[in-house]
């Protein structure tokens, strides 16, 4: 039986995380140091990094984030909530995924952790099951990009979303990717305006897509869109992460007025084409539904795993999901009749 064993990266390693992970194949955008000092400053998380070793030789290495909730310290590679699709290891195909599990199971009892949570399309079902990962299914629609050919790309949607993303090309809209900050509060503004018109909070703070902004921009890994009218009034505003294969729909919004103007069918097509200009390969739309599945994507499984090292954090982890749900509603009711929410997710 392979025994791996996590071994925490010193400081003068920390600092070379980048370049330490590039040559390995499961590699996302997730892992990049810019990323993870965003989660950092946005959720008050302690990262951790580990390299993966067997014996003397080192495979790969592990990043996550560690919270406390209440009583119970947390390990999320990533967490749910962190609007972080993937993390896991970075490493070749060839790793034993059961010593890898049994190695986090060896970092829960140091570190006293109540519960793991971890998501990379690399970790196998059949390995997390045995080591007892519980199963979170969900689903996303991902869009297959045609590198350096955006025409191409565009023959691919489906003829009706072509005709509305024409008729917003007709109607002069225009789209730039801008680089002030500024576009984080527009994006906010009006996704709160969506929001309250489903009756609705944000599950998140304003300083989540600020944050988002501050730590992406300027390591060149985040299209800020704005789309603009004829008049230059900004319609609609859209936040896609990106490294240099996938772009992944962060956020969109756009005000109830110029909608007739289709500037969220534009602002699809606008970061399609920036993507397949930059030789990117797959727009991931985070999430299933209608609107994203009018652009030719597929429906694809994907799969969030736990595993719960205290009973307690089982029906705490429960009784969180359901509470969560429960409070957004409410603090909806409290703004509809104008008494401010307390708290922030």
């Amino acid at each position: 039986m392979t025994s791996l064993r996590l071994e925490p990266l010193g400081p003068e390693e920390a600092r070379r995380w980048d370049e330490l992970v590039v040559p390995y194949a499961s590699r996302q955008l997730f892992h990049r140091q810019a990323w993870l000092d965003y989660l950092a400053a946005s959720r008050g998380l302690e990262i951790r990094k580990w390299s993966i070793m067997d014996g003397s030789r080192r495979l790969g290495y592990f990043c996550g984030g560690i919270i406390r909730k209440g009583p119970f310290r947390i390990l999320g590679s990533p967490l749910r909530g962190w609007g972080t699709n993937f993390m896991g290891p970075t490493v070749d195909d060839s790793i034993d995924q059961s010593a890898l599990l049994r190695a986090l199971d060896a970092v829960s009892r140091q570190e006293r952790l109540a519960m793991i949570e971890l998501e990379h399309p690399l970790l196998q079902p059949a390995a997390l099951s045995a080591c007892s990962y519980e199963d979170g299914p969900g689903r996303t629609i991902l869009v297959s990009l045609v590198p350096f050919d955006p025409d191409a790309a565009f023959e691919r949607i489906p003829s009706k979303k072509r005709n509305q993303i024409r008729k917003a090309i007709k109607s002069s809209l225009t789209v730039e990717d801008t680089d002030d900050p500024a576009v984080a509060d527009e994006f906010y503004d009006r996704f709160q305006d969506v929001m309250r018109r489903k009756g609705l909070v944000p599950p998140y703070p304003r300083e989540y897509p600020r944050a988002l902004f501050r730590h992406l921009k300027a390591a060149g890994l985040l299209f800020s869109l704005r789309v603009r009218d004829a008049s230059g009034r900004v319609l609609a505003n859209g936040l896609f992460p990106h490294d240099e294969r996938t772009v992944y729909f962060w956020g969109g919004a756009s005000w109830q007025d110029g909608r007739e103007l289709n500037p969220n069918d534009y602002l699809q097509w606008s970061v399609i084409r920036l993507a397949c200009e930059r030789g990117l390969q797959v727009y991931n739309m985070c999430g299933p539904g209608h609107f994203k599945g009018a652009f030719g994507g597929d429906l694809v499984d994907i799969h969030r795993w736990h595993k719960c090292y205290w009973r307690s954090a089982r029906w705490a982890r429960r009784g969180y999901e359901v509470c969560f749900n429960a409070g957004l509603r409410l603090k909806a009711q409290w703004n509809r009749v104008g008494v401010p929410a307390a708290g922030r997710p």
